[in-house]
């Protein structure tokens, strides 16, 4: 790990990877599987460990990434310790009753202008769905600048028994879609961002009068949209557990002489949320549908929260003249 100059206990788990003798460790000391056991039985990480100092238990690990809000989150070894999360690497680290899983991580802010906060909403699961929160503080939980990256660690403390072979590290708070990072076999693809295909509205009219031509160029679904742009960072809020973000990119085109033609996005506006076939009235969580000089064309962008199931359609159009419904493909 980064940070450590050395580790202080030997300690180990059973864990699906072939973990080396710790370096000053003696032949006689544990390593992961101990001998004449499977690597997915438990071990009992406590049953005589050495004092002597140790050295990285992940030298066999395939680090790993996942993406969370605007984090780039990788795991590059994990260790079973007794060292206490207070003192964890330190040259006079304490030792606990408990055992803990250390997962060395680095965390990489990917926009350029906000900082990055994953404190909260951080787990380990076991394999059984109960989620072991993290503890201890460390630069990697602490605010992350723009467009920083920083080293440290995640630790969780473990039940007795316990075995990492079915382990996944666990991101975002609950009640709240989260990302999921298995610690051992192959990196599933994520399922989001999603890319779905939405029809273009065509004409829009708006309700300053002007009719403008609106094409659909891009659109995901996704737990949570981050960008950067024109120097700024755009974030959202991590969609709750039942719902996504609905990222559309447009393409708006003003015709000549057309004077002041926006997409109005205000309640009452010119494009609404239509949910199970009823009118929401749901203000874009993100928009840029700022005014389009006559002749031209602006690339654009809404992004609403939406339920991740259900009927869904864009309703283009102002309230009381032609309109447009456009579906939206959910989950």
């Amino acid at each position: 790990m980064s940070s450590r100059s050395g580790l202080r206990s030997c300690a180990v788990l059973a864990i699906a990877l072939a973990l080396p003798v710790f370096a000053g460790c003696t032949a006689d000391d544990p390593v992961a599987p101990l001998a004449g056991q499977d690597a997915g039985q438990p071990v009992d990480p406590r049953s005589d460990p050495p004092a002597a100092p140790g050295a990285d238990a992940s030298a066999d690990f395939t680090p790993r990434s996942v993406n969370h809000r605007h984090g780039e989150i990788t795991v590059t070894g994990i260790e079973v310790s007794d060292e206490i999360p207070d003192t964890y690497g330190e040259a006079a680290a304490q030792h606990g009753d408990v055992s803990y899983a250390y997962l060395a991580v680095t965390v990489a802010n990917q926009l350029n202008g906000a900082s990055l906060l994953i404190q909260d909403g951080i787990f380990l699961d076991l394999g059984n769905g109960e989620l072991l929160p993290h503890t201890g503080r460390n630069p990697v939980v602490r605010g992350i600048s723009a467009g920083a990256t920083e080293d440290g660690w995640y630790a969780f403390e473990l039940p007795a028994e316990a075995s990492l072979t079915e382990a996944e590290l666990v991101l975002g708070e609950p009640g709240h879609r989260q990302e999921r990072l298995p610690l051992t076999g192959s990196v599933p693809e994520p399922e989001y961002p999603k890319p779905i295909e939405v029809a273009s509205p065509g004409t829009v009219l708006t309700r300053n009068g002007c009719p403008l031509e609106v094409e659909v160029t891009e659109a995901y679904l996704a737990h949570y949209v981050g960008f950067d742009e024109n120097g700024k960072s755009h974030t959202t809020q991590q969609a709750a557990a039942d719902r996504l973000k609905l990222y559309l990119g447009i393409a708006v085109t003003a015709p000549p002489g057309s004077g002041m033609c926006f997409i109005g996005t205000a309640s009452g506006g010119d494009v609404h949320l239509i949910v199970d076939g009823e009118r929401r009235g749901d203000i874009p969580d993100l928009n840029s549908t700022t005014n389009v000089p006559e002749g031209t064309t602006a690339h654009q962008y809404l992004v609403f929260d939406v339920p991740g199931t259900g009927q869904v359609e864009i309703e283009w159009g102002r309230l009381g003249g032609e309109q447009t419904r456009i579906e939206v493909p959910v989950p």
